[in-house]
């Protein structure tokens, strides 16, 4: 993970509040910056991200010009469970079922906590 992605998807969960609960909308964004600063042969500034073909994301993404989408949703979970601020609608529905589910898997559980 680049060592500033926390900060970046901090910055965009709070000035996008759409992407606190899409992880598209909010690779859309860190890409699109992504995608701007590219420098060199690598990027025709006449170029939208808005208007690149599948092949070249996925040359791009091939090549760690973009970031992962994984590291991305890694990163935004890691910032929503430090930074409340930034979770979205579904995020304390998720953790309040997140119990339920866990009894449903067979841990075994006392009151609100897995043992």
């Amino acid at each position: 993970m680049r060592i500033n992605m926390q900060e970046k998807i901090k910055e965009v969960l709070t000035n996008k509040p759409n992407t606190k609960d899409n992880d598209f909308y909010l690779m859309y964004w860190i890409w699109n910056e992504e995608f701007y600063n590219l420098k060199g042969e690598k990027m025709n500034h006449a170029d939208s991200f808005d208007h690149i073909n599948v092949m070249r994301l996925l040359r791009l993404l091939n090549n760690k010009d973009l970031t992962h989408p994984s590291a991305i949703a890694r990163a935004r979970r890691k910032v929503q469970e430090n930074h409340p601020s930034t979770r979205g609608r579904l995020w304390e529905k998720r953790h309040k079922e997140q119990l339920q589910v866990k009894r449903d898997l067979g841990y075994q559980t006392t009151g609100d906590q897995v043992i």
